[in-house]
């Protein structure tokens, strides 16, 4: 160029034309599915855009950040509870009614003078005597499952937030013996308010077990006219003595062994082995429990018993004079 000026380089533009090539074809392709599909991005994630860039043209701004999504997993309401507990307890206590009734079966046979074995009971021709009363035990489960879970979630809860608006929530939560005890409270708690159907109902399923009754509308009008309304609530006292230590150390049992489990396995237990450490827990208190859960069961059969008992002292002394340990 003359006077030794230096050409300025020319700048490019895009084709306004049809592609000249192949390549140029694909690559407009592209460039229009990536403009169809930002423009059907829905306004909550799409970049907003302002209209303040230079020769007219937008200037993106990185989008806001959205809200973390909520977990699923949430605490039960109270009648959500109370459902759960009334289908899970009548559910399982209908399904091991017949080891429930050979337990009770070898509990009384004693009191009549027979000597029933497990060998005995297992027999194809005792499967009757061994799911008679079951339908009752069905149906009376229901009530005494919704109250019982309803009331041990809705304790367990308070005492949860108690600790966590105290100045020590944090020092009590790490500490697993206070852990362990507020999980006994409110075991204790919630079957102590559920004893006032459960105790009827008790009642009237071990009398059917052990053979005092036929069935159901019997078991009820017998125990009514022989014994009155306080007949319903006869054993009360064995019954909580029983039932109160065997159901919280149960529960505390479990919920030390889910822990266990945890820390090993750095993961939540699923349904097969929450199974199974039910089972291991369960039998654990059951082996330190069944004297007492023994003299309850004689004390609400006494029907069978041709000398009845004077009170729990009077039948620990007897079964173990007349029967041995």
């Amino acid at each position: 160029p003359p006077s030794g000026r230096v050409r300025p380089p020319l700048e490019r533009r895009p084709p306004t034309g049809p592609p000249t090539s192949k390549s140029e074809g694909l690559e407009a392709e592209r460039a229009e599915g990536a403009r169809r599909r930002s423009a059907t991005k829905p306004k909550s994630t799409a970049l907003k855009s302002t209209a303040t860039g230079v020769a007219g043209e937008a200037v993106a701004t990185a989008p806001k950040p959205r809200d973390a999504p909520s977990s699923p997993i949430r605490d039960l309401t109270f009648w959500q509870s109370m459902l759960c507990g009334a289908v899970s307890r009548s559910v399982s206590q209908t399904l091991m009614h017949p080891a429930n009734a050979m337990k009770t079966i070898l509990q009384t046979s004693r009191m009549g003078g027979s000597d029933v074995t497990v060998t005995s009971l297992v027999r194809p021709s005792n499967l009757r005597r061994l799911t008679n009363g079951a339908g009752a035990q069905f149906v009376l489960s229901l009530p005494q499952g919704a109250i019982n879970y309803a009331v041990l979630e809705s304790v367990r809860a308070m005492m949860r937030d108690a600790v966590a608006r105290s100045d020590l929530g944090e020092a009590i939560e790490k500490n697993g013996v206070v852990g362990a005890c507020m999980d006994f409270m409110a075991s204790a708690t919630s079957t102590i308010c559920c004893s006032t159907i459960a105790n009827p109902i008790s009642m009237v399923n071990e009398n059917i077990m052990a053979g005092a009754y036929p069935n159901f509308p019997r078991a009820v009008a017998g125990i009514a006219s022989e014994r009155g309304f306080k007949g319903f609530y006869t054993g009360w006292w064995p019954s909580q003595c029983s039932k109160i230590p065997s159901y919280g150390l149960t529960w505390v049992c479990f919920q030390r062994i889910k822990e266990a489990h945890s820390s090993l396995f750095d993961r939540p237990a699923n349904d097969m082995e929450n199974s199974a450490m039910g089972c291991l827990a369960s039998g654990i208190v059951v082996c330190v429990m069944m004297p007492m859960d023994t003299i309850k069961t004689r004390l609400m059969t006494q029907a069978l018993n041709p000398v009845p008992y004077q009170g729990m002292r009077d039948c620990a002394v007897r079964m173990l004079s007349e029967e041995g340990m």
